[in-house]
């Protein structure tokens, strides 16, 4: 009787649908709305859903570059998730513009620069603004911290001592500049960019806390020293047990140069950079750089030019601090018969790698507690280590992204040392590609002369294709992220025409022909390289001679996807084709029956 009434009460509330071949049959119960019929797509619309669901789920060029050992396909997010997203998204970006309207970073460094300019010095500075944000000098004393200075290779350097310590079970924090694509970049913890929702909040946090306290309205940080306070206020409230301190330009006035108690230095190889700012000579240079020596410190360096020795050592003598080389890495992987593995490590860990473990070893043979290793012996190679370096990812510095039938090299090479050894990397990439046409994509801004790096690219191959171009990803609105604080798309695309005239006369001298272009932004170099080759021919692409401009073919290469609008394309093609024949196939039906 029980069941019987249950079964009653479901049908007075129930109405059920069941699908069978060809037709849909509707059961109807008394009392319940009519559901309409489910709807069927016709072949067209089914294939359009699985190519648009296909399309969605194919990884960025973005994808490709931070994660190119997780991009199988990309997670569907609810619809939760992606509103949690859009609003952190958002939040992000309303920060980093209010970022950006802070003093430009290229008039700050050059004032901060000038040693005789005492008001302007900026170590004095970040440690104002520091304590003004409501953080005392005397808490970073407790932090344990390795500084890095150098023209080549810090960053990598940096990424190398984070993932060794990292793998030793370290809680590491991570400072490192410019970015390559987002703001948060610059501050990491545990290897991984902060969260941008955590970025947001710390930023409004001593943003306003500044600008609360200003004694006048311009009385605020500049973009690099805010950054640089910004990171050690995160590092500090995120309790990380080391602090990887890559130094932004210099060392003796950077902002990073706060920090009283480093007792690890590294100081990579020097060249001449950023001239104006930093001196004429190596000497200048490395006298800069040695500035980062704190009071009995260990000091590793493999730089290896004469003068630059001399003055390190003479500045690590006043600070009674310990200098000791660091052998090239491939004689260290040797000596440790680890030979086997230089074929499996990226160009910059060949380059960085001894002076990376000399770096993690002493700190963990100095740090105090749990993570302290007394017993390490700088002379032998442990698994842990090893894992570490390959491990590494440090996106766009000698990195090969396969991406629409594209081999695409990014490196950020500036100097002409480090453009030589991107140019051997290159050469190197496509002896296995030999028939594929090369093209370039170059820019460097400011006001330096481009002759050497653009002579070191003319001896690396005969470029079909060569496009300068600013920082500048496409007529699409700038992300606060990628705007440049000192040089507007404007003055870029003049310094882009002056470097296609110093190109023409190379071209001449050389005698060459000049496959030379000037764009106004990364997609209409693209678009221009794809009009002149067909989708179906291999490209192997160098993009270098700017971080910046990394930053920009990357975003302009997120937008730039060729091969799925012209599978696109067929599809629609065929589709319609399919609709015509079957037109035609029902009017020769039609006028068959009528005949008969």
């Amino acid at each position: 009787m029980f069941v019987r009434k249950c079964r009653t009460a479901i049908k007075q509330t129930t109405r059920f649908y069941c699908l069978v071949p060809q037709r849909t049959c509707k059961i109807d119960v008394r009392g319940a709305a009519a559901m309409p019929p489910v709807p069927r797509l016709n072949q067209q619309e089914q294939q359009q859903q699985q190519q648009q669901q296909q399309q969605q789920l194919q990884p960025s060029f973005e994808r490709l570059v931070f994660n190119p050992h997780n991009c199988g396909q990309a997670t569907k997010l609810s619809e939760q998730d992606k509103r949690d997203y859009e609003r952190d998204n958002a939040e992000f970006n309303a920060a980093t513009a209010e970022l950006n309207k802070l003093q430009p970073n290229e008039d700050s460094i050059r004032n901060s620069i000038t040693i005789t300019n005492a008001k302007a010095n900026s170590v004095a500075n970040t440690i104002m603004y520091l304590e003004r944000s409501g953080l005392p000098l005397k808490e970073l004393e407790k932090m344990s911290i390795i500084h890095v200075a150098g023209t080549k290779g810090k960053g990598s350097t940096c990424a190398l001592v984070e993932s060794i310590l990292r793998e030793y079970g370290a809680r590491t924090g991570f400072f490192s500049s410019p970015h390559l694509l987002s703001t948060n970049e610059r501050i990491r913890i545990n290897g991984e960019p902060l969260a941008k929702h955590k970025f947001t909040h710390y930023f409004w946090k001593v943003y306003n806390r500044l600008l609360e306290s200003r004694e006048h309205d311009k009385d605020m940080p500049t973009f690099f020293m805010f950054l640089t306070t910004l990171g050690f206020h995160v590092f500090h409230a995120e309790k990380v047990d080391v602090l990887v301190l890559e130094v932004g330009m210099g060392g003796e006035l950077d902002c990073t140069n706060i920090v009283p108690n480093v007792r690890t230095v590294g100081i990579t190889s020097l060249a001449l950079e950023h001239t104006q700012l930093l001196g004429n000579t190596l000497e200048q240079i490395a006298w800069q750089k040695a500035g980062i020596i704190k009071p009995d410190s260990n000091v590793f360096t493999h730089v290896t030019q004469p003068e630059c020795l001399e003055i390190i050592y003479k500045r690590a003598a006043e600070r009674n601090a310990q200098v000791i080389q660091v052998l090239d890495t491939q004689h260290y992987l040797e000596s440790n018969l680890y030979a086997e593995y230089l074929d499996s490590f990226n160009e910059y860990v060949r380059l960085n790698g001894a002076l990376a473990i000399a770096l993690a070893k002493d700190w963990l043979r100095q740090t105090k507690g749990p993570l302290q290793q007394l017993q390490l012996d700088d002379s032998k190679m442990v698994s842990k280590v090893l894992r570490a370096l390959l491990n590494t990812h440090w996106p766009g510095r000698c990195q090969l992204v396969a991406y629409q039938n594209m081999r695409v090299h990014l490196d950020g090479a500036h100097t002409v040392e480090s453009m030589r050894v991107c140019c051997e990397w290159f050469a190197k990439s496509i002896t296995a590609s030999k028939n594929n046409p090369k093209i370039l994509v170059f820019n460097r801004t400011g006001e330096t002369d481009v002759t050497g790096l653009l002579q070191e690219l003319q001896r690396t191959c005969p470029f079909d294709m060569v496009c300068f171009v600013p920082n500048v990803a496409s007529t699409e609105p700038i992300d606060p992220s990628q705007t440049t604080v000192f040089c507007g798309a404007e003055k870029q695309i003049k310094r882009a025409h002056v470097i296609a005239q110093s190109w023409q006369k190379l071209c001449e001298s050389n005698q060459v022909p000049n496959q030379a272009q000037v764009y106004n932004n990364v997609w209409d170099a693209f678009n221009g390289v794809r009009k002149r080759y067909p989708l179906n021919v291999e490209l192997d692409v160098l993009i270098t001679g700017s971080i910046h401009l990394l930053g920009a073919a990357i975003s302009g290469l997120n937008m730039f996807r060729p091969l799925e609008e012209e599978a696109a394309k067929k599809q629609q093609e065929q589709s319609q084709q399919q609709q015509q024949q079957q037109q035609l196939e029902s009017k020769d039906k039609g006028r068959s029956e009528s005949i008969s």
